[in-house]
């Protein structure tokens, strides 16, 4: 087996080594100049690079959107509370199955949500897609309960199966006995204006279940959902969490639905109720953005245990960055949240730039081909993979190939792998395939070669 690497250098520029003494009486003579005039320069790189000591969260990360590499972290792996922005999951969820114009039903539970509501009495229906905006723009935890109550009933409507799998888990202790054959073959939302609380804590432990299959899906090992909505609680498995990266990584594959991120993105929103006898109007609570160009997303989120929380993602000029902030202060520290992101965002954008790191070729080293009518096969890589990178960043390309390889090959057969790494990290890894086909040698082939070396024309 072959294994050889390329590294790829970040660029450096050199300068001319009279421009450099140039430069520095230059700065010497200019700076003298704004001290005579009491001007005072203060560097701006300490303060403008993100610390373990100069940011408030206590969790946080910062990643690339696009493959969901860490670019700076503190404490990104601990698991902690993540309050109202557990929403970005509800929301995603509720987009990904359930019908927009779907009609949902508040039930007696979902009504008695604390704080902060959207008011919605019990029996009161509303289109799911209005509900979205209620949601994410003013987080409105009673909405998140109907969300859940509703897309779990629909959901068990459309697949009954799903409901077997409940009842031979380990959490067959739910009540589902409630849901009989009938109800769901109606699929009717007004009934769960009859349910009672142990029967709506039940679609809401499906809910949150499928929250957590798609948690799973994305990689996170490290989240558990218990609520839609995001407010503290513990069950017999654990607390309600998730990590900084984590959290991080949900949003970036949020972004990738764009009626989420125009849900996101509305800054005001009406809508009134099936009736049309009760009008809302939601604003959004992201003031961030506001305060910072080309945030396409994002979620604020406070409970007493898990503080001020925050996510959001940034996306112009070919790059996208998310950055996740946990327990971010206390009370009277509520514009930590937007400090931090600006910190680390304004790091982001002016550290990390977009580089070909692979493109397609042909690789030199040919592959020795046993038993076939060609002794020896080129091989290609037919991906091109570009990423952000810092100057600091160390890049390693390794091919791992083989030295032979046994007749018959196809063209575009797999004979290989490239794997990308920064810094040590595997990131992406692309076959290498074989450019042209090698048919086996037969027997004939081979009697036929002899004859022709031995015999005489």
């Amino acid at each position: 087996m072959i294994f050889f690497t390329k590294s790829v250098p970040v660029k450096s520029f050199k300068v001319n080594i009279k421009l450099r003494l140039w430069f520095v009486v230059f700065s010497f003579v200019f700076s003298s100049i704004l001290l005579n005039m009491n001007i005072y320069i203060c560097s701006a790189s300490a303060s403008d690079i993100p610390t373990q000591s100069n940011l408030h969260a206590k969790y946080c990360a910062l990643i690339d959107g696009d493959n969901g590499r860490l670019l700076f972290g503190k404490d990104s792996d601990v698991e902690a509370p993540m309050a109202s922005t557990t929403k970005i999951m509800t929301c995603l969820v509720a987009l990904q199955a359930n019908p927009q114009d779907y009609i949902a039903t508040v039930s007696p539970y979902a009504a008695s949500m604390p704080d902060v509501q959207l008011n919605a009495v019990k029996g009161q229906q509303f289109h799911l897609n209005d509900l979205l905006y209620s949601l994410m723009l003013k987080s409105h935890n009673d909405t998140a309960v109907i969300i859940a109550e509703n897309y779990a009933f629909h959901y068990l409507c459309t697949h009954p199966e799903f409901l077997s799998s409940m009842y031979s888990s380990e959490e067959s202790n739910m009540p589902y006995d409630f849901l009989t054959d009938d109800i769901l073959a109606s699929d009717d939302s007004s009934i769960l204006s009859t349910f009672t609380a142990a029967e709506s804590k039940a679609l809401v432990h499906i809910f949150a279940r499928i929250m957590n299959e798609k948690a799973s899906e994305f990689g996170c090992s490290h989240t558990y959902y218990i609520t839609p909505n995001g407010l503290d609680s513990t069950d017999e498995i654990g607390e309600h969490h998730t990590t900084a990266y984590e959290l991080a990584l949900i949003m970036s594959k949020c972004i990738e639905n764009p009626e989420f991120n125009k849900v996101c993105q509305t800054k005001s929103y009406s809508f009134s109720d099936i009736s049309g006898k009760s009008n809302y109007s939601v604003g959004n609570a992201n003031a961030f953005l506001n305060m910072y160009d080309h945030i396409i997303a994002g979620k604020t989120g406070f409970t007493g245990n898990a503080g001020y929380c925050y996510v959001c993602a940034y996306q112009a000029d070919g790059r996208t960055f998310i950055v996740a902030l946990l327990a971010c202060g206390w009370p009277s520290n509520k514009t930590y949240k937007w400090k931090d992101a600006r910190l680390l965002l304004n790091y982001a954008r002016e550290h990390y730039l977009p580089k070909e790191i692979l493109s397609p070729s042909i690789l030199t080293k040919e592959i020795t081909v046993q038993d076939g009518k060609s002794s020896t096969i080129q091989a290609e890589v037919c991906y091109s993979y570009t990423c952000l990178l810092s100057d600091s960043d160390q890049i390693n390309v390794v091919y791992k190939i083989p030295e032979t390889i046994r007749a018959p090959i196809k063209s575009g057969q797999p004979v290989g792998t490239v794997t990308i790494y920064i810094n040590e990290l595997s990131i992406q890894e692309y076959p290498v395939i074989c450019c042209t086909s090698v048919d086996k040698i037969s027997f004939m082939d081979s009697f036929s070669d002899v004859l022709t070396r031995f015999l005489p024309l």
